[in-house]
């Protein structure tokens, strides 16, 4: 079994967004396993909606030295919280606001991610980071966000979905 750590990003980023014209949040992390960097995700928390929701971009596999992007798989996902626990859906990656994202590797639309040989992996990762990470696990579960070791900034721009 893969051993995972997180390291959470030094910023909490504030912004609006494009399409809503509404405050979001943003956090981002990394996640290595067995000592090896392995995922960086960007985490969008839409806190003025009714329910808890997050936006998740999840890049996953070799992020060392100089490893070659087309290495690493990249997904796009809704994430929330119901009474029977956390919920993930895959998203179109056009709906990222990182979009193409090249350093992430290659997206993956949610029909190519469920055939990936490497779908079980990027669902553990993004289920430990969304179980991991303080900012999104208290944001989903309702409580006051934990921003415990982030600084909050505003963002350089706006975010173009709400997701």
């Amino acid at each position: 079994m893969s051993s995972y750590q997180l390291e959470t990003g030094e910023y909490i980023y504030r912004l609006r967004c494009d399409c809503c014209d509404q405050a979001k949040k943003r956090v981002f992390g990394f996640v290595s396993r067995d000592g090896e960097a392995h995922s960086v995700y960007y985490a969008l928390l839409n806190f003025t909606e009714d329910e808890p929701r997050v936006g998740l971009t999840l890049s996953v596999g070799p992020w060392w030295g100089d490893t070659n992007p087309a290495d690493r798989k990249w997904i796009h996902a809704d994430v929330w919280s119901e009474d029977d626990g956390i919920h993930i859906a895959l998203r179109d990656p056009q709906q990222s606001n990182f979009f193409p994202w090249t350093r992430g590797g290659i997206p993956l639309t949610p029909d190519e991610a469920r055939a990936s040989e490497g779908i079980e992996e990027m669902w553990a990762v993004a289920d430990y980071v969304v179980e991991t990470d303080p900012a999104i696990s208290s944001y989903l579960d309702g409580r006051e966000l934990d921003v415990t070791g982030r600084e909050a900034k505003d963002a350089d721009g706006a975010a173009s979905h709400c997701s």
